[in-house]
């Protein structure tokens, strides 16, 4: 028997790319887990999203907080299961060569980037096996190429991807999918903190992404499973295998 709704975990929602994946997944009938550290901004989203019929239910906290996982994921059950979840709360950290870097920071930068993605994932796998689902993991083009001043990030995301490929590879027989998004250069608050000093006006807005998302949603979860995708990449299917 078919589930009765779809239902997704969209971690870093309550603006920019993950509100923008947030409202297509609304718009295409899936009930929302949306999840942020603030609670204010992440109720206004929420009930943004509710605009097209969705169940929506808001978690604050922080995703390296087991606990705030937990919740994300029992809403999730509550909801009555989970076909999809992204994790795209990251932690940006300092910009600045590597030599100068406060190397403590990295107890910050890797357990939201890299640890809360992979124990979400953990907690997330016995639903996701119910429906054959999908996790979707952010990352960015500086885990390949070793920009000056984003090492920290660029280690991070580089990490993200080999777990992710790994989890695809491991979870093949549970019926759980895994694939990386590079979602490209875009005008979003995170990126503005990266350069505080310049004018990013130039960057499209975490929307130019949409046709792509709309995309992915569309392809069976195992066809897709261990993929990179580049969300700007300028073919016919918004498809970039690296």
């Amino acid at each position: 028997m078919q589930p009765s709704n779809r239902v997704a975990i969209i971690t870093g929602a309550s603006r920019g790319l993950g509100a923008v994946i947030a409202r297509v997944l609304a718009r295409r009938g899936y009930d929302l887990v949306v999840g942020a550290r603030n609670r204010d901004p992440l109720e206004e989203a929420a009930a943004s999203f509710a605009r097209w019929g969705s169940r929506v239910a808001a978690v604050d906290g922080d995703v390296a907080d087991a606990a705030a996982r937990a919740r994300l994921v029992s809403a999730a059950r509550e909801l009555g299961g989970l076909d999809v979840l992204v994790n795209n709360a990251s932690e940006l950290g300092a910009i600045g060569p590597l030599i100068d870097f406060d190397v403590p920071r990295l107890g910050r930068i890797f357990p939201v980037n890299v640890g809360a993605p992979l124990a979400l994932a953990q907690l997330a796998a016995p639903l996701l096996a119910e429906r054959g689902g999908l996790i979707v993991n952010i990352t960015s083009d500086a885990a390949l190429g070793a920009y000056p001043g984003w090492g920290p990030y660029g280690a991070s995301k580089a990490a993200l991807e080999l777990l992710t490929r790994t989890l695809a590879t491991e979870l093949r027989g549970r019926g759980v999918s895994a694939a990386i998004v590079d979602p490209g250069n875009m005008r979003t608050r995170m990126h503005q903190e990266a350069f505080p000093l310049e004018d990013i006006s130039d960057r499209p807005q975490p929307e130019v992404t949409e046709p792509f998302w709309n995309w992915l949603f569309d392809q069976t979860p195992a066809e897709i499973s261990g993929e990179r995708f580049a969300a700007q990449a300028e073919d016919a299917r918004w498809l970039q295998r690296v």
